[in-house]
Formats: structure tokens, C-alpha cells, sequence
């Protein structure tokens, strides 16, 4: 008789850090998430903005599944790499219109 084999998904990021504060003088909590995309796999070569496309949206429902509906979320990636890239930012806007 054979062990049921559990699946595990492999995410396409990398939970760093994870920091929350409180703003009180707002009445409002902060959340701030450190990730890393994990690199492009090496067979099959997939199109590298499908594969950041891809990787940003999981990133962005995993890290959305908790928050309100009401709740606003502002968004900033940057490249660690290469310090001279600017920044791709999304103001402050509801989750729903992410």
C-alpha cells in the first residue's frame, strides 16, 4: 500500500521580512513586506515579462488575501540590483481596484 504524496506549491517569491506598525495619531496599521521574485527557470524558457507578470500577480493575491475590502494599499517595487532603476509605484487606492 502506497503513503499518500502531499503536493506542495512552490511559490514564485521569497518572503524577507514582514513589518507591521501602528499609526495611531491616524488610527491605521502599516504593513510593509520584503520579497524577492525568484529567477527565471531554466527549462522551459519562459518570456520574461509573462514570468514577472505571473510572479507579481500570485505575490500580490497572497498578500492581499487578509486585507479588507475597505482597506487602502499602496504599492512600491524597486530593483535591489541596480540602484539607478526607478521605482514602479501604486498610490494608495482600495484593494478591489488593484
Amino acid at each position: 500500500m502506497s503513503q499518500p504524496t502531499e503536493i506542495l506549491e512552490v511559490q514564485p517569491f521569497e518572503i524577507l521580512e514582514v513589518q507591521t506598525r501602528e499609526y495611531s495619531r491616524f488610527n491605521t496599521r502599516g504593513t510593509q513586506w520584503k520579497v524577492r521574485l525568484n529567477p527565471l527557470p531554466e527549462t522551459p524558457l519562459p518570456d520574461s515579462v509573462t514570468h514577472f507578470e505571473d510572479n507579481v500577480n500570485n505575490l500580490f493575491d497572497h498578500v492581499l488575501e487578509d486585507v479588507g475590502d475597505g482597506d487602502m494599499v499602496g504599492i512600491t517595487i524597486h530593483n535591489a540590483v541596480n540602484q539607478t532603476d526607478k521605482p514602479i509605484r501604486f498610490s494608495f487606492r482600495l484593494k478591489d481596484q488593484i
